[in-house]
């Protein structure tokens, strides 16, 4: 996940870690939020869940919850990042943002508001990286980390 580059510019850290570009965090966004409106749709055609729309909005936004808290508490990619080859990082040590991080980082992105503010943020962090202390970076592919050695 890291970069030759020591550069600090747009495009990286002081560090010189490649910083993950808007579209791509955008799109694994859309994906993410795409794969749990899918469970939702299912649990409704099952009778497990709602039908009604204020319902439906709300299991959305607690199963996307639930599903960036767990994959991000002690991993650093979800669905979305896993295809967009990208990851979430804590800024302090670069590892898993660990599980009331990830929650605070889910909780604020299901409202998406959060989100949009990385637009105006020099290193493209919304308030929702900021308060859970993370980072999104380009992540190398495993072959790739594996030649490396």
């Amino acid at each position: 996940m890291t970069s030759e580059r020591g550069a600090n510019t747009p495009q990286t850290t002081g560090s010189g870690q490649d910083l993950a570009t808007l579209g791509a965090r955008f799109v694994a966004l859309f994906i993410d939020w795409t794969a749990c409106t899918v469970v939702a749709i299912a649990l409704n055609w099952l009778d497990v869940a709602t039908a009604d729309p204020f319902g439906q909005a709300l299991l959305r936004a607690v199963i996307f919850a639930v599903y960036c808290t767990a994959l991000l508490a002690f991993g650093t990619q979800t669905l979305g990042m896993w295809l967009m080859r990208i990851a979430c990082v804590s800024a302090d040590h670069g590892g898993p943002i660990g599980p009331l991080r990830s929650l605070i980082r889910a909780v604020l992105l299901s409202l998406l508001l959060p989100a949009l503010t990385a637009l105006a943020h020099p290193y493209h962090r919304g308030l929702h990286d900021l308060a859970a202390g993370s980072v999104v970076l380009k992540a190398e592919p495993a072959a790739k980390t594996k030649r490396a050695r």
